[in-house]
């Protein structure tokens, strides 16, 4: 990306601190400090960590230890931080690196980690798992480097430990880390070929010409490892999303397998990897005539604009085993190990029939993964759609993370007449709209919303990182089915309510009550079975709760109430503090008391007329 790109994302970095500062700077003076804020915007911007928990995740800042963790124990992953915000002009020295990756290794592996035992624990859990994933990340506010980084990376990365898990390590600068925030697929069409290399004409076959099958274009192609390794390696220097861009949410384009890496790097075995591995499916616009390649002594078989929709573990584990190999030690070790590709020619991919058998091909040869109807949807219709009923209701829904800074540059003209539409619509509930941040839901945060609303608040704190990942089951079964428990008001109203109770947090004394996701959640905890099937019930008991004015305020100041109350009754009955609570599933006898204790000291009409609704339906 250009310069001034870097630039500009620096200084929204930058604003993102203030922010961060100005809303979670209560009772933690650190937060003033851009270093320490720089733990926030990591783990909230990069790991998608709500920013009440984050404390519970930073181990210390501005020293050679680890300054944060973050544990995914549903997809085992352990992550290891360290950050450094220097000014753009200042380089990271390769002492600093190397202090961060084998000073507090050394130390957890010695089951000596005195920051944080609750990293120690999680640590000593995932070193003798085989399917856990340790990852050791450096990220720097600065694209100055001194000294050969690349290398101690490299170095780091091939180097075997006493560790039963995998390990690996990343240096990212600011320009890794603005790719890391934008995701290269929002980045405009990029055309990419590659020429596949093969052994000879006997190692790969046409479909067509030599078995005669009708339909689709498609080749079988036997390729040595090193052809995958330099492809993904080609497509990420032109920033061409190789990665279909349906599943590379669900199965993350830097996903890799223990077991496949464990074969790479086994010098026995892995001449036997093209016979335990299925292979990779790709599917491309157009394949060329194959032809002989004399530099490389391969026959080459030009994949034009191909996307991996099948075996994206395969080649990310690929790639993690041959990046940290010059390119003699390439041809040495793995000349002779293979894997097999299926390639599919769909020429006009906008068609409705070769749409629908694209989606087929990912849907079929992910059949392990479990790849769901919905996850083709998800980019592009339902989040899209929403969008603009959003706008056309006073709302802007940033759906992607461009659309944050795209919404600054409109005319101070359309903001106006969007606030006005947007008073209108939540014109209800006491919800003050005077600016344009008060239009604006980040999407990710609106589906947090919701899963307060149709799980609980433990929920909505604990699942942030899996809202927008396809695949599982809080993705599947909830958020991207918004749309069949929510319409569109409902959505808005929802959230409004959210940030009612988030900023009567804010301005608490102790900026933790009440708890906005607990406000959300009691509110479906009160209504009772939340599903898609019953749509019509929900809409039923918004018109009651939003429908007026008086009504919203006294459902307010309870479900408020019960949020204060719930918090003091669970630190009495559990002995455990706030953070822990939020991070704990709701105690359902605490809350079935603190509605009991609400009803004996109050006449709650809105409430009668809850029970009324549930006794009829």
């Amino acid at each position: 990306m250009a310069k001034k790109d870097i630039v500009q994302f620096r200084n929204q970095v930058l604003e993102d601190l203030e922010l961060i500062a100005s809303q979670w700077g209560t009772g933690n003076d650190k937060l003033s400090k851009p270093e320490y804020a720089f733990n926030y915007w990591i783990l909230s911007r990069i790991f998608s960590i709500d920013e009440e928990v984050i404390p519970d995740y930073i181990t210390e800042y501005n020293d050679k230890a680890i300054d944060c963790f973050v544990d995914f124990s549903d997809s085992k992953e352990l992550f290891i931080i360290q950050n450094k915000f220097y000014s753009s002009e200042t380089a990271i020295q390769r002492e600093k690196v190397a202090d961060f990756l084998y000073t507090p290794l050394t130390k957890l592996l010695d089951n000596d980690y005195k920051r944080s035992l609750e990293l120690q624990k999680i640590f000593n859990i995932a070193k003798d798992d085989i399917d856990y994933k340790i990852y050791f990340y450096f990220f720097a506010s600065t694209d100055m480097k001194s000294g050969d980084i690349g290398s101690l990376i490299k170095n780091f990365n091939t180097r075997q430990y006493d560790l039963k898990c995998l390990t690996s390590a990343a240096y990212c600068g600011m320009s890794e880390i603005y790719d890391l925030y934008y995701g290269k697929n929002y980045r405009e069409e990029i055309s990419f070929q590659y020429k596949l290399g093969t052994i000879n004409r006997g190692t790969f076959a046409s479909l067509r010409e030599a078995y005669g099958i009708e339909g689709y274009a498609g080749y079988y192609i036997a390729t040595p490892v090193i052809q995958i390794y330099k492809m993904l390696r080609a497509a990420n220097e032109k920033d061409y999303p190789i990665f279909d861009k349906n599943i590379r949410e669900y199965l993350d384009k830097n996903t890799v397998n223990n077991g496949i890496i464990a074969t790479l790097r086994s010098e026995s075995d892995r001449k036997n990897f093209m016979y335990y591995n299925n292979g990779i499916t790709v599917i491309c616009q157009s394949i060329g005539t194959d032809d002989f390649d004399t530099q490389s002594g391969l026959r080459v078989i030009p994949l034009v604009n191909p996307q991996i929709v099948n075996g994206c573990q395969t080649a990310n584990s690929i790639n993690k085993v041959l990046e940290n190999l010059t390119d003699v030690e390439m041809a040495q070790e793995y000349k002779n190990v293979y894997v097999m590709l299926k390639a599919l020619v769909i020429e006009n991919q906008s068609d409705k029939q070769n749409k629908a058998f694209y989606e087929n091909v990912v849907k079929y040869t992910n059949r392990q993964n479990a790849v769901s109807d919905k996850a083709f949807t998800s980019n592009t219709d339902i989040f899209y759609r929403m969008q603009a009923e959003f706008k056309s209701r006073g709302f802007l829904l940033f759906v992607k993370p461009s659309d944050a800074h795209a919404s600054k540059n409109m005319p101070q003209s359309e903001i106006g007449s969007l606030i006005q539409e947007a008073r209108k619509t939540i014109q209800h509930l006491g919800y003050d709209i005077s600016k344009r941040d008060d239009i604006c839901i980040p999407l990710e945060k609106l589906l947090q919303v919701f899963l307060a609303f149709v799980k609980d608040g433990y929920y909505a704190f604990t699942k942030k990182h899996l809202v927008l990942k396809q695949g599982n089951e809080v993705f599947d079964n909830f958020t991207s089915q918004i749309h069949n428990f929510l319409s569109i008001n409902n959505m808005i109203k929802l959230y409004c309510l959210y940030k009612c109770a988030e900023k009567e947090q804010k301005k608490s004394d102790d900026g933790r009550t009440p708890i906005p996701y607990y406000v959300v959640g009691f509110l479906g905890e009160l209504m009772g079975e939340r599903s898609a099937d019953n749509y019509s019930l929900i809409q039923a008991y918004f018109e009651i709760v939003f429908g007026e004015r008086s009504v919203y305020d006294e459902a307010y100041r309870y479900l408020v109430a019960l949020s204060k109350n719930y918090r003091r009754s669970y630190e009495q009955e559990e002995k455990r503090d706030y953070t822990l609570m939020i991070k704990s599933p709701i105690e359902k006898d605490i809350f079935r008391r603190v509605v009991d204790n609400a009803n004996d000291f109050g006449r709650w009409e809105t409430i009668n007329r809850w029970a009324n609704l549930t006794s009829t339906s």
